[in-house]
């Protein structure tokens, strides 16, 4: 399942230059974000903890807990990023339990991520 194709529509796409800031930590969080191209650097405490590149995606956990931007994310370059609201993100998976599976496997993928750089 490639989420770009799920979520693309030209009047969708945000365009971030490389350097800006998408949200930071304690941000309130409205959207998670589908990377369509570029990268993007997920930073916490000042320490990149994860770069998101093309069909990735992130800003998930503070959108599906309704909390606070646990992390701060930059563009690491040009991108194009497709928004995904709550309401979408519900709507979606009620409609698609495929999608519901990827994100779950996208955040299982990059908590064994986490647990590896732990214990090294």
């Amino acid at each position: 399942m490639k989420l770009p194709e799920i979520f693309a529509s030209p009047a969708n796409v945000r365009t971030v230059l490389q350097g800006t800031p998408i949200f930071s930590k304690g941000d309130e969080s409205g959207e998670m974000y589908v990377v369509q191209s570029g990268e993007v650097e997920i930073v916490l405490n000042g320490k990149i903890v994860e770069t998101v590149g093309p069909d990735g995606f992130f800003g998930e956990i503070a959108l599906i807990e309704e909390s606070e931007r646990s992390a701060d994310a930059i563009a690491r370059t040009d991108c194009k990023l497709l928004p995904v609201n709550r309401h979408h993100f519900l709507f979606m998976v009620d409609e698609m339990p495929q999608f519901a599976l990827h994100i779950m496997k996208g955040m299982a993928d990059r908590l064994r991520r986490a647990d590896k750089r732990a214990e090294g």
